[in-house]
């Protein structure tokens, strides 16, 4: 355990300050924001040099590696390996990073830690859900089952992922391409040209001369340095926001909430984040988590700050005594139908195989829509891109058809 000093405000508004032991710095916060009204700060207090829970940098990590040493600690403690020796075989796969972090950890099983606590100290890396299921499996006795269940559920969510990141790969690909093209023939091609019909006497037509100004204006240092300063600016802005949304909850509820009413793909976004969401539930609850851990773990991993409102609300419900359903139902967290199935779910006490299912169902939609989306994107990129091209086609070759003509 760690001592980490904290500055909060507590419920009357007053601040205080004090000290506290926990796991790492992330643990230490939730308690303390379950007692005050705001976490100012949380800093650990070096007590043992560099060693210790929660001391070393946990870097992020691809989670299709993860899920491969996942699966091999599963095999290996499923094998009668003790889990220390599980972790520090993983520690010699490909991944360097992860094996960093692996051998950090089997070092803290081995001074005395619990699995748990030491897959804690590197939350960053491993993720919240990661460590509430080692936690229910290794207070369960059945911590190969659950790394197991870790392995599937990281599996399938970096399957969705990569579904949707492919379905709109596509368009982005077409995209940098009529860019370049357009480049191309604005700066280097048409400006080759435009001397030698100048020359001959010929006039340039109205497609050529926007080229040409087009240009001629992006040349000019007193507007094409502002001009491009003001978009690296606006890039850098929004990069810098995008990183810090997590600080801004009421923006990022905001912009999440505007992409989700953008035609096609925000239905297919929302869609995918409630199957992932659905998903970890279920694997949570099969592992023996308790609900009200397991709505406060996924409202903390839901991608869509929508989601993750209306998922705290619904914990909120439950924990003042309602249902699962009603408490879901009340935020139409999820569709009628699937709703349905969390109540014969509930009344069945098969909650966990119900939202397993549903979240299976909504995986098939999502692959639904990512044909409908990839149907839809490929003729208005080929019409785009045909618009693009015809046009510089036509800037580039009318001034020829003219030449040849007054010969």
């Amino acid at each position: 355990m760690g001592l980490y000093v904290f500055k909060a405000i507590d419920c009357e508004d007053e601040f205080i300050h004090g000290s506290m032991r926990g796991p790492s710095a992330e643990w230490v916060t939730q308690r303390l924001m379950e007692v005050h009204k705001r976490v100012l700060l949380v800093e650990e207090k070096r007590e043992r040099g560099a060693s210790g829970l929660g001391l070393q940098i946990a870097p992020r990590v691809k989670k299709d590696n993860l899920a491969v040493y996942c699966r091999q600690m599963a095999t290996m403690v499923n094998a009668g390996i003790s889990v220390n020796r599980a972790v520090r075989f993983c520690s010699q796969g490909e991944d360097t990073r992860l094996n960093v972090v692996m051998n950090n950890v089997a070092n803290e099983i081995e001074e005395g830690a619990s699995v748990s606590q030491a897959f804690d100290a590197y939350r960053k890396t491993f993720g919240d859900v990661f460590v509430a299921l080692s936690k229910a499996g290794e207070d369960s006795g059945t911590l190969d089952n659950t790394l197991k269940r870790l392995a599937d559920l990281l599996e399938k969510t970096v399957r969705m992922q990569k579904k949707v990141q492919s379905t709109m790969a596509y368009p982005a690909v077409i995209a940098v391409v009529c860019v370049g093209v357009l480049l191309l023939f604005t700066f280097y091609i048409i400006p080759m040209m435009v001397p030698v019909f100048t020359d001959l006497g010929v006039s340039l037509p109205w497609p050529t001369r926007v080229l040409v100004w087009i240009a001629t204006t992006a040349a000019n240092p007193a507007v094409g340095i502002p001009v491009f300063a003001c978009l690296a600016f606006g890039f850098f802005a929004l990069h810098k926001i995008y990183q810090n949304l997590d600080n801004a909850p009421h923006l990022r509820y905001q912009i999440d909430h505007w992409v989700i009413k953008i035609p096609v793909l925000g239905p297919l976004l929302e869609l995918s984040a409630q199957a992932r969401v659905l998903f970890t539930m279920s694997t949570m609850l099969d592992a023996g988590v308790s609900l009200a851990e397991v709505l406060g773990t996924v409202q903390r991993v839901a991608s869509n700050a929508v989601l993750s409102s209306k998922l705290k609300w619904a914990r909120e419900e439950l924990l003042n005594g309602a249902g699962i359903y009603t408490a879901l139902q009340k935020y139409d967290t999820f569709n009628p139908m699937a709703l349905q199935m969390v109540k014969v779910g509930e009344e069945t006490g098969t909650l966990d195989r119900m939202l397993g299912k549903v979240g299976a169902m909504y995986e098939s939609q999502v692959d639904h829509q990512l044909e409908v989306l990839s149907s839809l994107i490929e003729p208005v990129i080929m019409a785009v891109m045909g618009g693009i091209v015809g046009f510089i086609t036509v800037a580039s070759f009318l001034p020829m058809i003219q030449l040849l003509n007054n010969l």
